[in-house]
């Protein structure tokens, strides 16, 4: 408690007043110079402490809680000032929570509004006496004003780096074209913002049913790369069920994990209008002081950035597995017959253009319908893969392997001789022989050798190749044949 101060004479009181009003003055004016509010605490509490001869705390408050910013204890504390503050930590109620603590009552005196946050001056006593105490308005005034200068300075600033930072963020998006490298960017950039050592970000997979940690950050991400969290389960899959971000003490909720440092803890889900990208959780602050809402704000506008870019990401995904399906084979995963019909168009315009030759074989699987019936279909698809590995194992890099239907095959080979297309087709079916050589019944394959004429069309060059393929099957199968220019000739 406040030591009564007597009852001096009025000249007495005058010069107190006037000596008062001084030091306060002065005091706001070094508080306000200060260049960033936890050093403006640091100040005016060590000297607020030492005038009011009393124990004080600042505290400030955001949408979230009150946080103890400063304590002070005067050179000579009274009883009241023996007990504690509780440091840095969050309290809704710090009055309560610091008159339970210390056994004697505590006043909050409103410092006002200051930059984002709420700020208070907590004293001993009831308000009654402070509020009695002569000068101490203009104390109040004073001590508001200069936190408000420096408040309003930091401010100014925090939010310049953070747009410099935005810019930058979103031009590095921009650039990004890998997957991997994206996840890494968003998660780092976010954590470095909010002062986070640890995080994670996950995205959705589809084939698996869940969330799947995409990235890390304080831990190997091998700890969780086979994880799947399902939505709605855990603060990861409620962020990314409701499309809501939140903060939260895991203490109080039962979310901590051993390896967390600190209980407070950040989640935001990466939102396109109705479409849930990514969640990213963050946590472990460098400084050991809780999210508060300056940086759920910040994090929660990066997020918004990096929503384009996995936009874009997701889009170039699906664009990729649409090509696949329009393009290549789901048994062999050779190319399709579509897809070898327009490649084949295009070579041969090239062939011509450019005065270069033009093979395409034409291999088909003997006797594949007794490899159905004897093994089975799904034996039957294992067997038409391996034939298409081997395919793609026997030609140059060049070349296009396709699958044609059921078990015949082609392969286009750009600026291929007659000579070349002969042994690439002949090392071909000898290797099937050789691999097939102990399966019950056996397997091999007939080729046809196509080569393209002057004035050749594509589909003359099939009918080439085809009709070797047919000379191939009457003369025993197991063979190559080549076929000769029938048609286009002038």
């Amino acid at each position: 408690m406040v030591p009564d101060p007597g009852m001096p004479s009025a000249g007495a009181r005058s010069a107190v007043a006037s000596e008062e009003m001084q030091a306060i003055r002065a005091l706001a004016i070094q508080v306000a110079a200060q260049a960033t509010l936890a050093r403006a605490t640091e100040v005016l509490g060590g000297t607020l402490a030492g005038l009011l001869n009393a124990p004080l705390a600042l505290l400030s408050r955001d949408p979230f809680c009150w946080r103890f910013e400063a304590q002070a204890f005067p050179e000579s504390p009274s009883n009241g000032a023996l007990m504690k503050f509780p440091g840095s930590q969050t309290t809704e109620d710090p009055v309560r929570q610091l008159q339970e603590d210390s056994g004697h009552a505590w006043t909050a005196i409103s410092l006002g509004a200051l930059g984002d946050r709420d700020w208070a001056l907590l004293l001993p006593g009831q308000s009654g006496i402070w509020a009695s105490r002569p000068g101490f308005e203009q104390l109040i005034e004073s001590i508001g004003w200069s936190l408000g200068q420096v408040a309003s300075r930091e401010r100014t600033d925090y939010d310049n780096r953070f747009q410099r930072k935005l810019h930058a963020f979103t031009h590095r998006l921009a650039r990004e074209d890998d997957a991997r490298r994206l996840n890494s960017l968003v998660l780092r950039t976010l954590a470095s913002q909010v002062l986070a050592g640890t995080g994670a970000l996950a995205t959705y997979n589809e084939a698996d049913g869940g969330l799947e940690i995409e990235a890390t950050l304080g831990y190997p991400r091998s700890i969780v790369e086979h994880l799947r969290i399902r939505s709605g389960e855990g603060v990861i899959g409620r962020a990314y069920e409701s499309g809501k971000a939140m903060v939260g003490d895991s203490a109080r909720d039962g979310t901590r994990r051993l390896r967390y440092r600190t209980d407070s803890y950040m989640v935001l889900p990466v939102v396109a209008g109705s479409h849930r990208l990514a969640v990213i959780a963050l946590t472990d602050r460098s400084d050991g002081r809780p999210f508060d809402a300056r940086d759920f704000q910040a994090a929660r506008l990066l997020a918004a950035a990096a929503a384009p870019a996995f936009t874009r990401e997701r889009l170039r995904t699906r664009l990729a597995d649409l090509t696949q399906l329009a393009t290549v084979d789901a048994v062999t995963n050779l190319f399709n017959r579509r897809y070898f019909e327009t490649r084949l168009e295009a070579e041969v315009e090239r062939a011509r253009r450019q005065g270069h030759d033009l093979a395409l074989l034409v291999i088909d699987i003997d006797d594949f319908k007794h490899v159905n019936d004897t093994r089975g279909h799904l034996e039957g698809d294992r067997t038409l893969r391996d034939v298409a590995d081997l395919l793609r194992a026997g030609v140059r890099i060049f070349d296009v392997c396709a699958r044609y239907g059921g078990e015949e095959f082609v392969i286009v080979m750009p600026a291929a001789t007659v000579t070349v297309a002969q042994q690439v087709a002949e090392r071909i079916r000898a290797r099937i022989e050789r691999s097939f050589s102990h399966d019950s019944p056996p397997v091999t394959v007939s080729v046809g050798v196509g080569m393209l004429g002057s004035r050749s069309t594509a589909d003359e060059l099939i009918d080439v190749a085809d009709r070797a393929l047919i000379a191939a099957k009457k003369a025993g199968k197991n063979l190559v044949c080549t076929g000769t220019e029938r048609f286009g000739r002038p």
